[in-house]
Order: structure tokens, then sequence, then C-alpha cells
């Protein structure tokens, strides 16, 4: 590897998900109700996604997550020393949103929050956070994308939020971590200031750039698994980094979700184990780009139907500020 490609391993165990809670709106537009707005619908293997509410953002909804994980956990809020949050949609462009997170929870005064972001990478960087710190760890992906609502980036734009308590013990254990850079530039971003993704519509460079930091960072682990659970832009592209690793089965929710952003890789795992898998890769990728890799072994059971209510057109432009005005 040359020039800014770079990849590294890590040996041994790192620690465990001891816990795992999930939140996802209760909206729900189809893809043919967007098709029937705009005569055409553009995010390849997504039926349905989740649309948040009005108020609804990515600290209501990593809050929501982190509760379930907690409620789910042997671990109190007391016993918890480290907050790592990873979101690419802060409802600030300043503040400490983590801060707001550990306050609503009920964690404690002295715990060490961190929030990662400007990248999808910015979930499995948290728990990469969160397995680092030695403590017992709370670490939340929680995401809402938008775009132009004529594009790809918004048809497949989604919402949810995935919390996991990780510690020194739990049933399923992150037995190895793997990273992978190079620089893929002009393929995803979002301008400062402005809510909307966008994509200069190179599809083939941008699929070439997911395959290659994908795969190269999933070679890197010393580890096998069974399943793969990578960032998820729509429900089609993760099927092609799945082609490129052979003997892996492919789990992603974006397909009912839409694109969870920094959470999608952590659906995609709660995906695998409510499959029954047992050892999965969970793969965070950051248009740009970079990836995280890493290799789980063991499960925690989980469920992966939430209650929905199906929206109009017209209440989808409203919830997600397309448009104003009250339903």
């Amino acid at each position: 590897m040359t020039g800014t490609e770079s990849a590294e391993g890590h040996d041994g165990a790192l620690g465990a998900v001891e816990s795992v809670g999930t939140y996802v709106p209760r909206s729900t537009i189809s893809a043919e109700t967007v098709r029937e707005a705009w005569d055409g619908f553009h995010a390849r293997g997504v039926s349905e996604k989740r649309v948040p509410a009005a108020d609804e953002d990515a600290v209501t909804m990593a809050v929501a997550a982190a509760r379930n994980a907690l409620d789910d956990s042997e671990h109190n809020r007391d016993d918890v020393e480290t907050l790592a949050l990873g979101t690419t949609t802060p409802p600030v462009d300043e503040g400490d949103i983590g801060a707001t997170v550990a306050e609503v929870v009920g964690l404690g005064e002295g715990t060490e929050v961190s929030v990662h972001s400007q990248s999808t990478r910015a979930g499995t960087r948290a728990v990469v956070d969160g397995l680092r710190s030695g403590t017992p760890a709370l670490v939340v992906a929680a995401d809402a994308p938008r775009g132009s609502p004529d594009d790809a980036v918004d048809h497949a734009a989604g919402a949810g939020a995935v919390a996991l308590v990780v510690a020194d013990d739990g049933d399923a254990a992150v037995t190895d971590h793997a990273t992978y850079t190079r620089e893929f530039p002009g393929t995803r971003f979002r301008r400062r200031g402005n809510d909307e993704v966008e994509t200069y519509g190179a599809t083939t460079y941008e699929r070439e750039a997911y395959t290659t930091t994908v795969t190269e960072a999933v070679d890197a682990l010393d580890a096998d698994f069974e399943a793969l659970a990578p960032t998820a832009p729509d429900g089609s592209r993760p099927g092609r980094a799945g082609r490129a690793v052979e003997g892996s089965e492919v789990f992603q929710l974006a397909g009912e979700l839409g694109d969870t952003g920094a959470a999608s890789p952590l659906f995609g795992l709660v995906a695998a184990w409510d499959a029954g898998s047992e050892s999965v890769a969970v793969v965070g990728y950051g248009d740009g780009a970079s990836a995280d890799a890493l290799a789980i072994r063991g499960s925690i059971p989980v469920k992966t139907a939430w209650p929905s209510v199906e929206i109009t057109y017209p209440q989808y432009l409203r919830q997600r500020g397309h448009v104003g005005g009250e339903d």
C-alpha cells in the first residue's frame, strides 16, 4: 500500500457487547408512495423507510436507544464511565450533544463523553472508542440523513439508533478490529451549514470506493466469520461488498428502515443476530474513504420488528422539513 492508503490489524479480544437497544421512528413511507410523487424511485433495494417525527432527531433517538440498552444491561447507570456517540446529523453545528445525551439518560457527571461525526463511519468509531476506554461504556449510533427530495440520497434516507453497552465480559466478544483508509475524493458529502447530503453521481466510482474500502478492512481482520454487516447507504450496495467477501452472508436493514447512516452497520449486526448468526464482521464505511471492521463472536437475543404507521408524501415532506406547515 502506498500514499494515503493504510490498513491496521489488532490481535486479541478487545472487550464484549453486553447488551443492545434500538430505536426506530414509527412513521413509515413506502417506495411506491415516493415513486408516485416523483414518477420514479432512485434508492435501489429500499422498499420502505422510517421517517423521524418533527420533534425527533439524532439526540432524541440516541436517548431512546440508550435507555433500552441500559434496561437490558447488568450494569446500572452509575457503572457506566464512558459514553461514545456517533452521528452525521447532530441537531447543532456546535454544541456538546454528548453531554445532552448523558444528562437525559442519567449518567454520572464524571462520565467521559466523546462524539464522533462527519462520517458514516462514526458509529463504529464510537464502538472502538468505547472498547478502548477499558470501562463499562455506553456506545450509541443515531442518524437521520436527508438529501434533496428528488434524488437517490433522499429516497433512501431513513432514521434510527442502536445503542450497545460494552464491557470486559458479555455474550458477544469483539475479537479483532482492523481499519483501512484510502482517499476517494468526491463521493458523498454534506457542505457546512447545509442539511442535505450530496453526491456527484459518479456511480461506478462510488461503488468502487465503497467495495474497495469495505473489503480491504475486512481482509485485514484476523478472524473467521459467517456474516457481514456493512454500512448500507441503500439496500443494494452491501451486496456488492458481500460478493467480494467470499463465504459470508450479508445483513442490512436499509431495505425496510432506509439509510440509517452511522447506525446502519449496527442495524446490520442486529439483523444478523436476529437470524441466528454467531460470528459477524461489522464494517463502518465513511465516504472519503475509510472503514472500521470489527469481528464479533457470539450473539445477543434481539428482535427486528418495530411498530409502524404509514404516512403520505405531503406528511413526509413536512416531517423532514422539506416544506413548512402543519399536518
